[in-house]
């Protein structure tokens, strides 16, 4: 966890803690199980990836309440030829498996026998237990500081859902907490199409013309200062950096639908007080944001090299069009990088702006704020 408690959602560290507790107790073979379903993006009521992680939410809740190992059954977001050996069909082909490797190996056997189903050893997810949150901790969520704006207004309860809200990000934070070695190398190459002449060019001013040794200065060895202590600083981006997510296309169903100028109003905004402001890290599935983001003279845009929508279309048939492997991919890399920037503009009523909160006020950045386009949609209360 990043930054200090003040910075995070009350209770985070003592949250994350006990999470992991339960996932990786001492004893797998005394252990219950909650097995977890993931939703089929090929089925017609299919929903995305940041709706999947929500309804899991649920399923953890019941799975801490209950004292039993959440452990999930194949995630066809891992179904797909980059995910190899045991990662395949796995989510720790992009994060750090959800419980120890000995508890999901026993309830993965454990699940093609009868008899430990009837005994209660493992359950499915019960419906009826819904959006239920955990109170082992009291109701942290009525210690949340507003850090949400709309309209120009702090909401200081998100349409009444904080609660909710509280816990979704805490699973999100303890699911998402290390990312794989595959996922890794997706990030490196997304910042390298991103940001890598920026770096460049900035290493180079620093070398006066002429003097630029690539031999000397790939033999580099690290300092004691560069080992231990600035190791931890992470891959170099440009910053500060504010990340916009745009949600557009089909989502009209469930939410009023802004043109690409609201949010750069919003981003305008950031600049008042933050004039150094003037790069984005922009995540949308239409083009023409993309085409729009050319007009803002003074702004620099990054954004994954990808296919993207022209026109309304599904989201269902342009997940489809990208291939699997492609979506899941560059939906990943997207959230990590929007929830790393430094300023968040999005769409509240997109449950994917709702993931990268939720990453962010679980790493020392809820101080930071939201600036949104508009409310939470009826599907997130």
């Amino acid at each position: 966890i990043l930054g200090g408690d003040e910075e995070n959602l009350p209770l985070t560290r003592l949250v994350q803690h006990d999470l992991w507790l339960n996932q990786h107790p001492k004893d797998c073979s005394n252990a219950r199980f909650l097995m977890a379903d993931w939703f089929s993006q090929q089925t017609p009521t299919s929903i995305g990836v940041g709706s999947e992680l929500v309804f899991l939410s649920a399923m953890f809740s019941m799975a801490v309440m209950q004292k039993r190992v959440l452990v999930t059954k194949a995630y066809h977001g891992a179904n797909h030829s980059g995910c190899l050996g045991l990662d395949h069909a796995r989510w720790s082909c992009y994060f750090v498996p959800e419980a120890s490797s000995e508890c999901i190996a026993r309830a993965l056997e454990l699940s093609s026998q009868k008899e430990p189903w009837d005994q209660g050893l493992l359950v499915n997810f019960d419906h009826n237990h819904g959006w239920t949150v955990p109170r082992l901790w009291g109701e942290p969520w009525k210690r949340i500081e507003p850090s949400v704006e709309l309209d120009g207004v702090l909401m200081a309860d998100v349409n009444g859902n904080n609660e909710r809200r509280w816990w979704r990000a805490q699973v999100f934070r303890y699911l998402m907490r290390f990312r794989s070695e595959y996922l890794c190398n997706l990030l490196n190459v997304a910042r390298n199409e991103a940001f890598g002449e920026a770096a460049a060019r900035l290493i180079l001013k620093n070398y006066p013309q002429g003097n630029w040794n690539s031999n000397n200065h790939s033999s580099h060895s690290e300092s004691p200062m560069e080992a231990n202590l600035w190791s931890s600083y992470g891959p170099w981006i440009p910053r500060p950096l504010v990340s916009i997510h745009v949600r557009q296309g089909d989502k009209n169903i469930d939410m009023e639908v802004h043109p690409f100028k609201d949010y750069m109003k919003l981003a305008m905004r950031l600049r008042k007080k933050f004039p150094h402001i003037n790069r984005v890290w922009l995540s949308t599935e239409m083009q023409n944001v993309i085409d729009e983001s050319k007009e803002y003279e003074g702004w620099n845009f990054f954004f994954t090299d990808i296919k993207r929508q022209v026109g309304a279309t599904r989201m269902a048939e342009y997940m489809a069009s990208l291939g699997k492997r492609k979506n899941f991919e560059n939906s990943y890399v997207n959230l990590l990088m929007a929830a790393d920037c430094d300023f968040f503009v999005g769409v509240l009523g997109s449950t994917w702006s709702y993931a990268i909160d939720c990453l962010r006020m679980t790493s020392g950045k809820v101080k930071a704020g939201f600036l949104t386009v508009n409310p939470v949609n009826y599907l997130l209360r």
